[in-house]
């Protein structure tokens, strides 16, 4: 007998009203009637998922990148697998596992064959948070703010523009940047840890995030022209910006961050299209088990 199961719905993500995303999700399985729960913020649906899980429900999140967050942070802490529904403007993490459509994701909340996922533990000073995607400062990071700040574009075309915005004033900060092997300081447009491989709506950043099991994707870009950095920004859409000259794919254990900026975009870290705190920063995959519907 299957358990009972309960669909967490962000009410403001993505393009769908709220009567399309019920149409949605009452589709799944015509069958029963779902139970479908509205957040009214990010702690309200933490609460709602944290409630539903330690009495063994089965969560679908439905929202965004930012949304499944708050619901995949629950799931680890309460050793329970979930499912993902990308009602977002992004879906990046969706995309990354095969299932950035509603049909594939459907399909995958019918079957629920569960995959264990890669993610990242972002850790500051006085707490932690993860990401599903990847977690970065400098232009990534500005570039997520002002995304957040057009409500009409979505996917790639969103993010673009926010980058293209952010180009503006186009600045490289100064870091320290240690890793398990090295420390150095350096002046970086971009900085990133990945654990899959888009951002931005379908922005190709890491295509080699799954290479090392136990590795953590570590890109950095050095300070570039507006006309050089709108150059590499259209790499990254094919993933070709990798080999550019000015940027560094490697692979770490884990890579801690310091500014050594006064700007206030210097220490932003964003993740999974959300902001997560300021530097200094401590970045490493997760150690405990996510399992997704695959």
């Amino acid at each position: 007998m299957r358990e009972n199961i309960v669909y967490i719905v962000n009410p403001i993500s993505g393009k769908l009203s709220k009567k399309k995303k019920i149409r949605v999700i009452e589709n799944i399985d015509p069958s029963t009637k779902p139970e479908i729960i509205f957040s009214h913020s990010a702690e309200d649906a933490g609460k709602k998922a944290q409630e539903f899980m330690s009495r063994k429900y089965f969560i679908v999140a439905c929202g965004g990148d930012g949304f499944i967050n708050i619901i995949a942070q629950k799931a680890i802490d309460c050793s329970r697998n979930m499912a993902i529904l990308p009602f977002g403007r992004g879906n990046d993490f969706a995309r990354s596992l095969g299932i950035g459509t509603l049909e594939k994701a459907i399909d995958a909340i019918r079957r629920r064959n569960f995959k264990s996922v890669r993610y990242l533990n972002v850790v500051f000073s006085d707490n932690s948070r993860i990401s599903l995607t990847n977690a970065g400062v400098g232009l990534l990071s500005e570039a997520s703010f002002r995304a957040s700040q057009i409500p009409v574009l979505k996917g790639q075309l969103l993010y673009a523009s926010a980058a293209l915005i952010s180009f503006i004033n186009l600045k490289s900060h100064k870091y320290v940047v240690t890793t398990e092997s090295q420390k150095m300081e350096m002046n970086n447009l971009i900085l990133a840890g990945a654990a899959s491989e888009y951002t931005g709506g379908g922005m190709y950043i890491a295509p080699d995030a799954k290479k090392f099991r136990d590795k953590l994707n570590l890109l950095f870009a050095k300070k570039l022209s507006r006309l050089q950095a709108v150059k590499l920004l259209i790499k990254v859409f094919s993933g070709r910006h990798i080999f550019h000259h000015a940027v560094t794919n490697t692979h770490v254990q884990s890579v801690k961050i310091e500014s050594l900026t006064s700007d206030k975009w210097s220490s932003i870290v964003s993740g999974d299209g959300e902001y997560l705190g300021e530097l200094p920063v401590t970045i490493h995959l997760g150690k405990k088990t996510l399992k997704i519907a695959h």
